[in-house]
């Protein structure tokens, strides 16, 4: 099943987002600091984390890098009550977050975001390299071509 790590200090707001998300077909985590965000991936690998901006000692953009750098293949999330572009620009530059949500986030909204990261992720994984007879199809395409220059 597919494994989510949900990272915010404000365990309420935690509490609302595994609500939200307790119908789908996820396996939830929370943890209530980027210490604890550490800890959780060093037993577990996670396919996706949302991740809070704002926390105590470790930010969620040092937690965001630092799972960037750790397991590249999670996909990365992160909510904000701030929303200022240069960081949003630093994140997904550097941190490679796939979608930066400002908070309040509506339900729909952060489950659709969830959704298509995830269906993203596997896009990815199943297409790792050209077509089969990629190679093949260029080069008659690009006979086809060659030829109706003479027509």
């Amino acid at each position: 099943m597919t494994a989510i790590l949900l990272v915010d200090d404000d365990m309420n707001l935690l509490r609302g987002l595994r609500r939200v998300l307790r119908d789908q077909p996820y396996d939830l985590y929370i943890a209530n600091s980027g210490e604890m965000a550490v800890q959780m991936f060093q037993r577990c690998a996670f396919d996706l984390v949302v991740v809070d901006h704002k926390m105590d000692r470790m930010t969620g953009a040092e937690l965001i890098t630092w799972i960037a750098d750790h397991f590249p293949e999670t996909v990365r999330i992160m909510l904000t009550g701030n929303a200022r572009v240069e960081l949003a620009q630093e994140m997904i530059n550097r941190g490679g977050v796939f979608r930066f949500l400002t908070k309040p986030t509506g339900d729909v909204d952060l489950a659709m975001a969830i959704r298509e990261g995830l269906e993203s992720a596997r896009s990815k994984r199943v297409c790792v390299g050209p077509p089969v007879g990629t190679s093949h199809f260029m080069s008659a395409n690009t006979v086809s071509a060659d030829a109706m220059v003479g027509l």
